[in-house]
């Protein structure tokens, strides 16, 4: 195997042992007391306690994302595309490598489950 195809397949095989939340800071577009429409993304509290559970109960490394920054994004464009057609209320995307595992806001239990199970399939757990 070249050195080249193999730096390329151990990235990949790390890649699956990184989850991902994409999110957006918590706003609200029509102000705060609207009654038009609630808040869109997740508050810091939100996404910090759905991170450290997904640490503490997998021991994997979790990396969050901002979708609302472009160099934050520039690597995902599968994700941008899901943001664009599901819109900023199917935040946050829970991801391992090129897949999503997760849309909408999970409870930790939840998220921490299908992570599991990704995980599985990929061998890792």
């Amino acid at each position: 195997m070249e050195k080249e195809d193999m730096r390329n397949s151990m990235s990949q095989n790390n890649n699956h042992k990184v989850v991902r939340i994409f999110t957006m800071p918590l706003q609200f577009p029509c102000g705060p007391t609207a009654a038009c429409c609630g808040p869109v993304g997740q508050s810091n509290e939100e996404i910090q306690k759905l991170k450290k559970s997904i640490v503490k109960e997998l021991k994997v490394p979790v990396e969050v994302r901002n979708v609302t920054n472009g160099k934050d994004m520039r690597d995902f464009r599968p994700i941008s595309g899901l943001l664009r057609t599901f819109g900023p209320s199917s935040l946050p995307f829970i991801a391992i490598g090129d897949e999503v595992v997760s849309m909408g806001n999970p409870a930790p239990e939840e998220a921490v489950a299908a992570l599991r199970e990704k995980l599985e399939e990929f061998g890792i757990r």
